[in-house]
């Protein structure tokens, strides 16, 4: 899967989605708004569809397009929207920080090292591994995407791309339970 090509390819359509919406509010530019909105989110959804079909397999594809994704989204927000700033910087750098777990995960013997300064308690743990930022970045992700399901008047094919991404995500995250599962087996 050509990692750059998503990436780009989500850029865009993001931006479209961001074109769309402001000509959706401009007189006379509602029709080509309503266009570029709809091309973008189908885009999206595209990209978000092509990124989950191989998440167990390609992890990091995954995440770099939910990062591009956030990227041009809070490029085009404005500055007096910081409460949406804050939250994009933080799962920005939560995507950054679980990227930095799964490439932890692939060598099971650090990995059972740092094993051992995650506490046994149960909130700690996630089925039975280390929540560590892999596991946080997703749940809160999923957390986000799902409070934007419960905007009302939202478009059926932006409810699409949120559920895509939501299913993404929890693919993504079995994945990577399945790499910290290995690299924590007694035989590593």
């Amino acid at each position: 899967m050509e990692k750059i090509g998503l990436v780009d390819r989500i850029a865009l359509s993001v931006h479209n989605i961001y074109l769309g919406r402001k000509g959706l509010a401009t007189e006379g530019g509602e029709i080509e708004g309503r266009i570029l909105l709809s091309d973008g989110l189908l885009e999206a959804l595209t990209v978000f569809k092509e990124a989950g079909a191989n998440a167990n397999n390609d992890i990091e594809t995954v995440i770099l397009v939910d990062i591009a994704y956030l990227t041009v989204e809070q490029h085009h927000c404005r500055a007096t929207e910081t409460g949406l700033l804050t939250s994009m910087n933080v799962a920005i750098e939560s995507f950054k920080d679980a990227l930095r777990a799964y490439k932890a995960v692939q060598d099971a013997v650090g990995y059972k090292t740092a094993e051992m300064t995650y506490s046994r308690q149960q909130k700690y743990r996630y089925r039975g591994m280390p929540k560590d930022a892999f596991h946080n970045a997703c749940l809160s992700h999923r957390a986000r995407l799902n409070n934007n399901l419960r905007t009302a008047g939202i478009n059926d094919i932006e409810l699409d791309v949120y559920k895509q991404r939501i299913t993404n995500m929890i693919a993504v995250q079995s994945a990577y339970l399945a790499r910290q599962q290995s690299a924590l087996a007694p035989n590593n």
